[in-house]
């Protein structure tokens, strides 16, 4: 049997690597530059200026039509790039190593700054500890409004595999509960200590938050009525490649799924808490999953680490292929983002993080990607100018689509705009697409 199931594996493979689905592939030549409006995360201002260069982490509506995104500065207490001393994390009242909780609302096409991450969970940075440098899950919302959300370390004693010691280390990733229309919080304590938070799920049912920690890719949930925490250990593994403990998937009836070592998906039960491997393949060379989005009817499509989409129905456990990002199934196209428009049929994507191994794919990085679900068919839009990488993405309620990415920044002139030095720098923002009704309109 395990003989069998390897030339299966092996089979599939070979014919997933060999055809695109039907033959679409990106031609590079035909591709456009393209500039989306940008809207820069505000706040972390020091000495003047912004001390942000990144963001990592999913976005969310909340029922009042507006983005929430963040920007974080990333630098750490013993680590400080660009042009900051080693002298300003004694000044800086939370250090570096910090994120600020923006919002964007469509109706007046401006910015908040909500708050700082490290101020409403009191963390310190400003010694010896790393704050939080970033959100590397999500920030969520619930029914009523409420934004749920988690830090995650910056460039400051790395240290995703083995256990630290506070407080000359990263403390752990602090989970919050922010209510937008008092300015009050809740700070729920750090559930896995030294282990910085990459993936957020809230069953607001049972009212319970799921997560992965990335230090020993530990999967815990916590009931926010009586902060009962439970660890399961290891669950969120994946052997196959390093540092691809990033993501989960929480359906609409509080079912967990992770990717596992044998190539398919394992699924928790929130009642009885029983795992069970279900008996499938994921599509793609690591077989797992990097971006989710899961619709009204129950259907979860994804993307894997090297640019493979499918969907996953839950109730019959099949999966359905929809074939590579760029029609290329040779190469990875890292992509960790997807947004869903149910009421148009449609996923959106920014394909390509990171580059590509493949030279001339690297003209492709940041490609704006429609895929109509329907017929199965890639629209790629262009090349988004000023991009340099993209984590979260959603479709608001106007079904225009929002990319949480970060970049260089352009004036009106088409310039891009240098720090206080004149030199370029990279800025965390939300880009805005308003897509055309008709796809054709595309070709």
């Amino acid at each position: 049997m395990k003989f069998l199931r390897q030339l299966v594996l092996l089979i599939i493979g070979i014919l997933i690597f060999t055809f695109p689905l039907n033959g679409q592939s990106i031609d590079v030549n035909k591709l456009r530059k393209i500039r989306l409006k940008t809207y820069l995360a505000g706040g972390l201002m020091w000495k003047g200026e912004s001390t942000q260069n990144t963001n990592w982490n999913k976005i969310c509506v909340s029922p009042d039509g507006k983005i929430w995104f963040c920007g974080g500065d990333h630098w750490g207490t013993e680590e400080i790039t660009g042009h900051w001393r080693m002298g300003d994390r004694y000044d800086r009242l939370y250090g570096f190593g910090n994120t600020a909780v923006n919002t964007y609302d469509p109706k007046t096409d401006g910015t908040k700054v909500e708050f700082e991450l490290d101020k409403i969970s009191s963390l310190y940075s400003n010694v010896e500890s790393p704050g939080h440098g970033k959100i590397h899950a999500g920030i969520l919302s619930d029914s009523k409004g409420n934004i749920y959300t988690a830090g995650y370390l910056g460039s400051s004693f790395i240290h995703e595999y083995t256990q630290a010691y506070f407080p000359k280390s990263y403390v752990g990733s602090a989970l919050i509960k922010y209510e937008p229309s008092t300015g009050d919080y809740d700070y729920y304590n750090i559930p896995c200590p030294g282990g910085g938070i990459v993936a957020l799920c809230y069953d607001e049912k049972r009212n319970i938050m799921n997560g992965i920690s990335v230090d020993r890719a530990k999967f815990w949930r916590i009931n926010l009525s009586t902060m009962e925490l439970n660890i399961y250990e290891s669950i969120a593994r994946m052997s196959r490649i390093q540092d691809r403990v990033r993501e989960m998937i929480m359906d609409n009836d509080g079912y967990c799924y992770f990717a596992n070592d044998v190539g398919g998906l394992t699924k928790f039960d929130p009642d009885t808490e029983i795992f069970t491997d279900i008996d499938l393949v994921l599509p793609g060379r690591y077989m797992d999953f990097r971006a989710s989005a899961v619709s009204s009817k129950n259907i979860v499509y994804c993307i894997t680490t090297d640019g493979f989409v499918f969907s996953f129905d839950p109730k019959t456990n099949k999966i359905e292929d929809y074939g590579h990002i760029v029609g290329r199934p040779d190469v990875i196209f890292y992509t960790p983002n997807i947004a869903l428009d149910e009421e148009l049929g449609r996923l959106y994507f920014l394909a390509g993080s990171h580059g590509t191994g493949d030279n001339e794919l690297v003209k492709a990085w940041g490609t704006l990607t429609v895929l109509d679900i329907k017929t199965k068919k890639y629209y790629w839009v262009g090349v988004v100018d000023g991009n340099e990488g993209c984590f979260g993405s959603v479709v608001g309620k106007d079904h225009n689509v929002y990319f949480s990415s970060f970049g260089y920044e352009y004036d009106d002139n088409g310039e891009i705009v240098n720090n206080k030095r004149g030199e370029p720098w990279t800025r965390p923002f939300l880009l805005k697409y308003e897509p055309p009704k008709n796809l054709n309109t595309l070709e």
